[in-house]
């Protein structure tokens, strides 16, 4: 039911580069134009149902700078690319509450900027606002093989829009960090919201088979929520055992 759920209520885009991964992708905007066909509402709460656990990172305990690294209470770093563009932490409430990401494209293509996770993640999703109409470039780095996964979505056009990009990742797909290009012609753009965790579909796949490879990375990156799936899991292999 929730997987035909997901497939009715997804805007899904395709992907410009695949790294062997079947990706879903959700998008909403406060204003519906250009391809946006669902609010910024809908498109997280399709994104969110999609998921066993997530966390929201609100850029709460934000210390640092782009140069050497932004760090959050979450446990997430955001740091400059080199590219010319920079990244900072700003009081702006826009989307919701400060503090947020604010970004300055000095001249630069893009406003882009690095958000590596403590451990790995199958999904992730974030919250952006005043994108003019722009492009919006996630790139994403398999956490097992490094391979990168390049993709890009077109943000509704006008300015002073908040809108929300999430993607969730095939099952057997964990990624380790996340590179963000907001191509907003304006020059300056917030983020915040970044939400990050484990698609539903791979926990059903480990309840499943334990013993896949990703299994371990979602005990890994979920100790505290993941006590119901152990037991699961032990209760699978046990069974197991007794058939034998």
């Amino acid at each position: 039911m929730k997987l035909a759920k997901l497939f009715i209520t997804a805007f899904a885009l395709i992907a410009s580069a695949t790294a062997n991964a079947s990706i879903i992708t959700f998008q909403g905007s406060s204003v519906q134009n250009n391809g946006v066909t669902m609010t910024l509402a809908e498109a997280r709460a399709a994104w969110e149902a999609a998921l066993y656990s997530f966390t929201v990172d609100t850029i709460d305990g934000a210390t640092g700078t782009g140069a050497t690294g932004i760090t959050t209470a979450a446990g997430n770093t955001y740091s400059n690319v080199g590219n010319g563009s920079s990244i900072n932490i700003n009081s702006n409430n826009v989307l919701g509450g400060a503090p947020a990401i604010g970004g300055s494209r000095s001249g630069a293509p893009l406003i882009s900027f690095d958000v590596d996770f403590a451990s790995p993640v199958n999904a992730v999703g974030f919250d952006v606002y005043d994108n003019d109409g722009g492009g919006m470039q996630l790139i994403l780095t398999n956490a097992d093989t490094g391979v990168e996964t390049t993709f890009d979505f077109n943000s509704s056009i006008g300015s002073g829009h908040a809108e929300f990009f999430g993607v969730v990742f095939d099952p057997t797909v964990f990624v380790s960090s996340l590179r963000v290009g907001g191509t907003d012609p304006g020059g300056i753009t917030t983020w915040d919201n970044f939400s990050f965790g484990i698609g539903q579909q791979a926990v059903d796949v480990c309840v499943q088979d334990p013993s896949l490879p990703q299994c371990s990375a979602i005990q890994a990156s979920e100790p505290a929520s993941l006590g119901v799936l152990s037991l699961l899991f032990a209760g699978l292999v046990a069974g197991r055992r007794v058939k034998k």
